[in-house]
């Protein structure tokens, strides 16, 4: 059984990812994820403390990576060539869907590290994405939405209860897969416990409005 690692960001498609490795019969030993100087996911701005949360709901070990977006490929090789060394695998999964400069990216850092790249979402219709991860009972809310589109009223909002039309008429992708909007995961049929989360202080970023959900004992 091949031992594989998973590119974890702490949402939706990295955990549907990690489902479909486990159900292809691969072996996932450890969740790699890329974090800001805060401690937050790059991308879908999910905490270190939940981030931690999902990696033991999951039962598996989570690395955190540092990493400004400057030199974040180097950093990301260099987080590959660790987990490989440490846990032994030889593949790292990727949740993308069918942006080709980010396979290209993908393929190019494992290349350098070592292992090959496998992507189990690659090709699928967002229509069929976005069903698979609903009817998988994959359950996730939205963290990040970008300002360049009109998603405000969407922040915090459970990703199956989206009103999918309206997105489509912001020109808005449905999976979010261009990064109109990131989710963050916290329940998931590989979960021994969903989070209780709750939706605390909002952050107006540079590009992105980024919800802060926190723990709620």
């Amino acid at each position: 059984m091949k031992k594989v690692a998973i590119s974890w960001s702490g949402g939706k498609d990295s955990a549907l990812a990690l489902h479909l490795a486990l159900a292809s019969g691969l072996k996932p030993q450890v969740l790699l994820c890329m974090v800001d100087e805060r401690g937050y996911s790059r991308s879908n701005g999910v905490s270190m403390q939940i981030l931690q949360r999902q990696a033991l709901a999951l039962n598996l070990p989570l690395v955190l990576k540092e990493s400004s977006w400057t030199n974040y490929e180097s950093n990301l090789v260099e987080g590959v060539i660790e987990i490989k060394h440490t846990y032994g695998v030889a593949q790292c999964v990727f949740g993308d869907i069918d942006i080709v400069a980010h396979r290209q990216f993908e393929e190019s850092v494992c290349q350098q590290s070592g292992l090959s790249a496998w992507l189990p979402l690659w090709g699928k219709s967002r229509l069929d994405v976005r069903n698979e991860i609903i009817q998988l009972g994959i359950k996730s809310k939205l963290s990040v939405v970008s300002k360049r589109y009109a998603l405000d009223e969407f922040l915090g909002t459970e990703y199956s209860e989206l009103d999918f039309a309206r997105l489509e008429q912001l020109d808005v992708d449905i999976c979010g897969e261009n990064g109109e909007f990131h989710t963050l995961v916290y329940d998931a049929p590989l979960f021994n416990k969903a989070l209780n989360i709750e939706a605390d202080q909002i952050y107006d970023l540079e590009h992105v409005l980024l919800s802060d959900f926190k723990i709620k004992e």
